[in-house]
């Protein structure tokens, strides 16, 4: 229920967020996602995207909440932090897309306290990214 919740949430509610401050602070975004095409296309979807997911939810999730868990515990600040923290990795994308991606950030670190395995959180931020760029 979480993974199709997420989804859910980013189709509805991130995107919109996003789409709202991109268009109320135009100048902000440095760049663009790359669109590639034909066999590159497919192979970034199904591997390259999986690679992101994985790479993102290890680096964002596990190691940042160990990393902060010591000054911040293992409360609402640390997933705030750790939310804020990813929501500035995608900083070039722009202000909205900072904002959708922190959002995105507290339900999965959320996810991750309430399953307690990273796969989960992995297959939904694939998922979502399935969504997006498809």
């Amino acid at each position: 229920m979480w993974v199709v919740g997420i989804v859910v949430a980013n189709l509805f509610f991130f995107r919109w967020a996003s789409r709202i401050i991109r268009n109320a602070f135009p100048g902000t975004a440095l760049g663009v996602y790359p669109r590639p095409s034909g066999w590159l296309y497919l192979l970034d979807l199904l591997l390259g995207l999986a690679l992101v997911a994985y790479s993102e939810e290890v680096v964002f999730r596990r190691c940042a909440s160990n990393v902060f868990q010591p000054y911040l515990g293992n409360d609402c600040t640390a997933v705030f932090a750790t939310a804020v923290l990813f929501g500035c990795y995608h900083w070039w994308a722009g202000l909205g897309n900072m904002v959708a991606a922190a959002a995105h950030g507290i339900l999965m670190m959320l996810f991750l306290r309430r399953c307690g395995v990273l796969w989960p959180v992995v297959l939904a931020h694939y998922l979502v990214d399935i969504v997006d760029f498809a």
